[in-house]
Parts: C-alpha cells; sequence; structure tokens
C-alpha cells in the first residue's frame, strides 16, 4: 500500500513537472517575442529625413550650416583660451581653421603684442572693439564688421586674463568669402549682420536685406521668412560675440519643387519557428542552400 503511494504521488510529480515545463517554454517564447518587438527592436536609420519637414528650411540648412559649422567650433576654441597665448596656441589656431585670415594678440589699449602672420594682408584696426569692455570683464565676447577699400573683414575677439584681470583681447579676423565658399552654393546664400552686411551672395540683393532693421526684427524670434527683395527669404540667426549673424536664401523654388516620393518601410523578415536551424546569411546573389532534414 505504502509503495503504491509512494509510485502514484512520483507519478503525479512527473506529470506536474511536465505540465509545466511546456508552460514555461511557451511562456519564454513569448516573452522573447515580446522583447524583440517593443524592446530590443532591429535599429533602423532614415538617412533621408532631415528633421525639417518646411522645404524652406531644408533648402536654408543646407546652405549655411555648412560653414556656420566651422564657425562656431573656431569660437569654441577661441573661447576657451583665457590666458595670453603663447605663440604656438595662435599658429594651431590658424593652422586648424585654415579659413581665418589672421590671429592678433592686442592689449587694452589696442596695441599688437603678436600675431600671425606677422605681416597682415591688409591694415588693421582693433580699437572699435576696445568699446565691448564690460563684456570681456565678464569674459564674453565682442565682434566687429568693417568695410573698406580692401573688402570686408570679420574681427571676433575673445578676453584673456592675468592676475584674473581683463588684460586684452585674442582677436580672429577672416574675410566672409572664405567662410562663404563651405556653402555648397555661396552664390544663393546671404549674410547679413546686426553690424552690417556681411556676405552679399551673387544675387544682388544683399544691401537691400542688410538695410532692414535687424535689432527690432530679431528681439522677436531668431527665425523666420520675409517677402523682400523681390523673394522669399528664409532666414536664421546666429550670435557671434555681441552680434547677430543672419543667414538667408530665396525659397520660392524650393518650396514650389515636389516632395519626392515617400518610400515603403522595409517588410519585417519572419520569425523562425521555436528550435528550427538559423539559415546563415549570403553573398547578394548567392543562393543557400536548405538545411537537411
Amino acid at each position: 500500500m505504502k509503495r503504491s503511494l509512494n509510485v502514484a504521488l512520483a507519478a503525479l510529480c512527473c506529470l506536474a513537472f511536465l505540465t509545466g515545463c511546456g508552460t514555461m517554454k511557451t511562456t519564454w517564447r513569448d516573452t522573447k517575442k515580446l522583447y524583440r518587438s517593443y524592446i530590443n527592436t532591429d535599429p533602423t536609420i532614415d538617412f533621408s529625413d532631415q528633421g525639417i519637414t518646411d522645404k524652406g528650411l531644408q533648402r536654408l540648412a543646407a546652405l549655411f550650416m555648412p560653414a556656420d559649422e566651422r564657425l562656431m567650433a573656431m569660437l569654441r576654441a577661441l573661447g576657451a583660451q583665457d590666458t595670453p597665448p603663447e605663440s604656438e596656441w595662435t599658429q594651431d589656431l590658424l593652422s586648424r581653421h585654415d579659413w581665418l585670415s589672421g590671429v592678433a594678440v592686442v592689449d587694452t589699449t589696442g596695441a599688437v603684442v603678436s600675431q600671425v602672420p606677422a605681416v597682415p594682408m591688409r591694415p588693421m584696426d582693433y580699437t572699435g572693439l576696445l568699446e565691448f569692455s564690460d563684456r570681456y570683464a565678464k569674459r564674453k565676447m565682442g565682434a566687429q564688421v568693417k568695410t573698406d577699400e580692401f573688402g570686408t573683414v570679420v574681427m571676433v575677439a575673445a578676453p584673456y586674463f592675468k592676475n584674473n584681470e581683463y588684460a586684452g583681447l585674442v582677436v580672429a579676423s577672416f574675410d566672409p568669402r572664405n567662410l562663404a565658399r563651405f556653402s555648397p552654393e555661396p552664390g544663393s546664400l546671404v549674410i547679413v549682420s546686426t553690424g552690417g552686411l556681411v556676405w552679399p551672395g551673387d544675387g544682388g540683393q544683399g544691401e537691400a536685406l542688410a538695410g532692414f532693421n535687424w535689432v527690432e526684427i530679431l528681439k522677436g524670434s531668431v527665425q523666420g521668412e520675409m517677402n523682400a527683395a523681390g523673394g522669399l527669404y528664409a532666414w536664421q540667426a546666429r550670435y557671434v560675440g555681441q552680434m547677430e549673424f543672419v543667414y538667408l536664401t530665396d525659397v520660392r523654388e524650393a518650396k514650389a519643387s515636389k516632395p519626392a516620393p515617400a518610400k515603403a518601410p522595409p517588410a519585417p523578415a519572419p520569425e523562425a519557428a521555436p528550435g528550427a536551424p538559423e539559415t546563415p546569411a549570403a553573398p547578394s546573389g548567392v543562393p543557400v542552400a536548405a538545411p537537411a532534414s
């Protein structure tokens, strides 16, 4: 009797164990499916998605970003030097940002302490930058746009300190033509500023666009569109020192163009049955033999 009871209990345990194994397999299979579907999904990247739906802004971004990225990188490097720079640092800044025309170190009177190149390509006057001394004392940058018989030059100044006191400026200068050339279509890009015209483009509208009261316009927004100078211009502003640069381009053709047809997403691969052997990947055009039964 006792032996029969033990056999019956053992049989029940085996049955429960086998049933539990089946349930666990099913549960684990369902869990893996949910995990792959919603948590550990296969990543996909849509390189055609620019993150901007407005075709006018897409056009503007494509034109100004290559130039603006270089300008912002130079500003970060210039602003990080807050002590009197060694000549090696000055030369390195000019080498890494070879679109610059020169780099000068000046004292608080505007007198040149050192500069690269030693003889500038055009006479430079840095005294106009000295009026922003209040900004420099707070470790902020200043900038100036100057146009004369030699053309237009942009000067950006970062303060340096001795014993934690404002002692002078490191000034990076550049011809706007050297910056605009990084745009894929420099002639279609216009750059104005709250300090004057920077780059007129090839359309002849630069002077008219620079004539707007950008100080007032930029009080309300840093981006927009405007009907001006015979076109529809999208624009984007960017601080350079105390000034603001404004990049503009005519977007009439971009807005009139038809959108590209949307591509259908790729169909998901069928999930293999539990326990089925995985089929190895093969190079394109090479058939894969079916696994032997």
